[in-house]
């Protein structure tokens, strides 16, 4: 009996030794992990070193009432700018306004209503704009969204696709003359690393047929990516860039499903940016003297990176630049 006890004895020893073994690869493991995604996600924080003034200029930033958009607004005001923060939520908007003009001490700092999700909207905001204001040097495409449901627009579109990229693509076409007035002006697209994800369906633009959060947000990102090389091929004094701003902290995923917006807001404490620092390339590519020239780009930490490969595929670019418009045009 004293023998069998023994036994069981050192049996639980080791049957504790070895989860305890495999507790510890584990934990090693995980760790492992969250600092290679840190190093992956967010290598550096790399923040714009020009000094450029923009007295005189005009800037436009959709979605600059919060986050990445507020801070970009922000700097560009710091530099003279006069800045418009165009958004859907007017009371914030507002609010926005006021903090930039108490931190900054510029004046020249307004807000208006847009609400991508509709192209009344949209038309009505372009048309106002091109009425009351006599140049456009800097047009911000920030606003953007993540992590709802599958929703088809008035306009036929999931919502994702028409906020993040089909709303940008009718809001530039209906402003390009004013950009085109003011040259040099520039044009940065806020992009994002989950473009990787994405894939492109020439027959399902509007991602109707597309109900998961996550391939709707990142094949629109990649769609954007694809967008803005065909437009920098067809402007003239006009540059287009987009940017990757990191892992940033900001409430782009707040209407996820709850367990995706757990590990989202998780994730964030371990890899995110502050706003700020999140702005810093977008900043960049809105005021570095290069930017006047430099076109068609990709970057991420104020340094070029490499582009998708559908990005690279001249066919592939064209035809999603023709089949957009084609859509486009029959609202």
């Amino acid at each position: 009996m004293c023998q069998f006890s023994a036994f069981n004895m050192w049996l639980v020893i080791y049957i504790f030794l070895i989860i305890l073994k495999t507790f510890i690869y584990l934990f090693l493991s995980l760790v492992l992990l969250i600092i290679g995604c840190r190093l992956y996600f967010q290598p550096v924080k790399e923040v714009c070193r020009c000094k450029t003034q923009l007295n005189g200029k005009v800037a436009l930033v959709t979605g600059g009432n919060s986050g990445i958009g507020l801070e970009i607004a922000r700097d560009l005001a710091r530099r003279g700018a006069r800045v418009i923060i165009a958004s859907r939520d007017v009371g914030k908007s507002a609010e926005a306004v006021r903090d930039i003009i108490h931190t900054t001490g510029n004046n020249k700092v307004d807000h208006r209503q847009l609400d991508l999700v509709k192209f009344t909207s949209i038309r009505n905001f372009a048309e106002e704009f091109n009425k009351t204001e006599q140049r456009l040097d800097i047009l911000v495409h920030n606003a953007g969204i993540g992590g709802v449901k599958h929703k088809i627009t008035e306009d036929g579109f999931d919502i994702i696709a028409q906020i993040n990229f089909i709303g940008p693509v009718l809001l530039t076409r209906l402003l390009q003359e004013k950009l085109e007035n003011s040259m040099p002006s520039r044009i940065v697209v806020v992009n994002s690393i989950l473009h990787r994800l994405g894939n492109i369906d020439l027959n399902d633009i509007p991602m109707k047929n597309v109900t998961n959060h996550y391939a709707r947000y990142s094949r629109s990102k990649l769609c954007s990516i694809l967008w803005t090389r065909a437009l920098s091929r067809r402007l003239v004094g006009v540059t287009v860039n987009s940017a990757h701003p990191g892992f940033v902290k900001t409430n782009i995923f707040q209407r996820s499903k709850f367990i995706m917006k757990f590990l989202t807001l998780r994730a964030t404490k371990w890899f995110y940016k502050t706003a700020e620092e999140g702005a810093q390339t977008c900043i960049h590519l809105c005021v570095a003297p290069q930017f006047d020239t430099e076109t068609g780009g990709y970057y991420s930490e104020c340094n070029i990176q490499e582009l998708p490969k559908e990005a690279k595929n001249d066919n592939l670019v064209e035809q999603l630049w023709d089949e957009t418009f084609k859509l486009i045009n029959g609202f």
